[in-house]
């Protein structure tokens, strides 16, 4: 079991030393350290959040623009 949580765990801990910054810490002593782990997993945190924003607004605006379109045509029967 430990094994399994741990494989789960590490490429999440990779993902943000590498792409977020984490390998350098500038910050002195255990409160440094703390302050840049917490900043780093809010910036990954809100950097998910705005990934879901984007998607659910494309969707909404095409959905939006295919009523518009829609709108538009005129059915003749």
């Amino acid at each position: 079991m430990g094994m399994n949580r741990r494989s789960a765990i590490e490429p999440v801990i990779s993902h943000l030393k590498y792409d977020h910054n984490m390998i350098r810490n500038f910050l002195k002593g255990k409160e440094g350290d703390r302050i840049n782990a917490i900043l780093s997993a809010a910036g990954f945190n809100f950097s998910k959040l705005i990934r879901v924003f984007f998607l659910l607004f494309r969707k909404s605006y095409f959905f939006i623009v295919f009523i518009f379109n829609l709108s538009l045509v005129s059915f003749h029967f």
